[in-house]
Parts: C-alpha cells; sequence; structure tokens
C-alpha cells in the first residue's frame, strides 16, 4: 500500500493554511479542505432611550486553556459608555463565555 492509496481511508480534514498544502503534495496526496463558514448578516440596534446596551463575549484557546473576555456599554445613541477587558487565567471554554454576563452585572452596578 502506498501513501496515495492511504489517502482514500483518511477520513480528517486539513487545515486551510498554506504548510498542511505543502505538506500534502510532497506526499502526492489530495487535501480535504474544510467547508467554508457560513457568513451572516448580524445587524446591531441600539437600546431604547434610557436604557444601556452591553455587549460581551469570552473565549479561551482550549478547554482548559488560557482564556479572556470583554463588553462594551453603549447608550440609545450607539456612543460608547465604557468597556472592559479582562484576562480569565486558565478557564474552560464555557466558563469564558459565562463569566462576561456575571462581570457585566458586577460592573453595571
Amino acid at each position: 500500500m502506498q501513501v496515495s492509496d492511504a489517502n482514500r481511508l483518511g477520513i480528517g480534514c486539513m487545515r486551510n493554511c498554506v504548510d498542511d498544502l505543502l505538506i500534502l503534495r510532497r506526499f502526492d496526496l489530495c487535501g480535504r479542505p474544510d467547508r467554508a463558514p457560513v457568513i451572516r448578516s448580524v445587524i446591531w440596534s441600539p437600546p431604547a432611550p434610557g436604557w444601556i446596551k452591553v455587549n460581551t463575549d469570552g473565549a479561551a484557546l482550549s478547554s482548559p486553556g488560557v482564556g479572556g473576555c470583554e463588553g462594551v456599554f453603549h447608550n440609545c445613541r450607539a456612543f460608547v459608555k465604557g468597556c472592559f477587558a479582562v484576562p480569565l487565567g486558565q478557564v474552560f471554554v464555557f466558563e469564558a463565555e459565562l463569566l462576561p454576563a456575571s462581570m457585566t452585572i458586577n460592573f453595571a452596578w
């Protein structure tokens, strides 16, 4: 069995990067690139007058891994009223996504 024959047995996908492509070509293999992500249009709308809207996000490199979170406060005219960015250290992915919500409540009080 040659390397090119084993290519048909594989189930994994290559990352969409030049390095992976060069390695595959070196062994005369076909690449199976990941599917392109679905692009969706998202429209942000400001809050009602007298209200403040906060947009938060958190992420971790792996689970557990080094993570961080951030948030931005906007008024009804879409002006930034405040923001925060916090390193979280070693966290699980779900912690990195949930911690900004609790931090937002603390910052808002």
